[in-house]
């Protein structure tokens, strides 16, 4: 079942971020495909683009009046009628909602989802593999605690670091290509949470077939644990242990890290939106 929504509610965007998508965010993504799927699960959809409508110029003035439409809609529903809704945006929804509602979320809610959007182009997916001229590199800003720390105890002659200190949604062409570049040339992506609690690095490098090293605060916020053992193609690091991040890199031997990017390919399906949608339909919403 799906709560009917009027279309104001799956608003457009003209946003463009990370540079690299080029289509739709997941909450765009997962509306169509559940509309074109029989999905039987034991939740209501709702059906917003949280994303989409929350990054519009115009949502705090008319914040209320989708809250009082929301809720409306809420309120016509039977009693006791438990929900679910997918959510990309960093803080979550930010209206208002009544009842038992289930938040798929990229970095907020109850069960985590991958961090992940569309680009049509394959702009990253099958390049051509560079030398490994570096251990690791980060390209990025400087938007959390966790990022300054990782910053700190990595900045060493093989491991690449460009940063900035304020953040834009407009990403130069010469930043995109060389986080590109410099991924391709390291045998790890830093992948540290940033405003919120994932990095869509840490799936951009999976396709760019480089090993993403995770940092993470508060909760480690990675998707599908039920299924996958992050152990075998990636690196998670909680904050107090950053001091020992480059002694944990240098000791994976070369024939681990062959078996890591082998383990890599296999579940990166995972972390398309066309797997995340999978993994959504035959989820038990409890």
């Amino acid at each position: 079942m799906i709560l009917e929504l009027g279309k104001q509610f799956r608003p457009s965007t003209s946003i463009v971020y990370p540079p690299f998508k080029n289509g739709r965010y997941m909450e765009e993504y997962f509306y169509q495909y559940f509309m074109k799927n029989e999905i039987k699960l034991d939740r209501v959809y709702i059906p917003i683009f949280w994303t989409n409508l929350q990054n519009h110029p115009g949502f705090s003035q008319q914040k209320h009046n989708y809250e009082r439409l929301l809720l409306g809609a809420l309120k016509k529903m039977p009693y006791g009628t438990k929900y679910f809704t997918v959510v990309q945006h960093d803080d979550g929804p930010q209206l208002k909602m009544l009842g038992d509602i289930l938040i798929f979320g990229a970095c907020t809610g109850k069960i985590p989802l991958p961090l992940i959007y569309e680009d049509i182009n394959n702009t990253l997916l099958n390049r051509k593999p560079l030398d490994k001229k570096y251990l690791a590199s980060f390209i990025g800003t400087n938007t959390h605690n966790v990022r300054l720390k990782m910053i700190k105890y990595l900045t060493k002659p093989d491991i690449f670091i460009s940063t900035q200190k304020v953040w834009t949604d407009n990403v130069p062409q010469n930043l995109s290509e060389l986080f590109i570049e410099k991924t391709l040339e390291s045998k790890f992506c830093l992948a540290p949470r940033g405003y919120g609690r994932s990095s869509f690095r840490f799936f951009e490098a999976m396709l760019l077939n480089t090993i993403p090293v995770y940092f993470w605060d508060d909760i480690e916020w990675l998707p599908y644990k039920d299924v996958l053992n992050y152990s075998t193609f990636s690196i998670s690091i909680q904050e107090k242990d950053i001091h020992n991040t480059y002694e944990i890199l240098i000791s994976i031997s070369d024939e681990k890290y062959a078996s890591m990017l082998e383990e890599l390919k296999k579940v990166r399906h995972y972390f398309t939106l066309d797997g995340m949608s999978q993994y959504l339909s035959n989820s038990r919403c409890t």
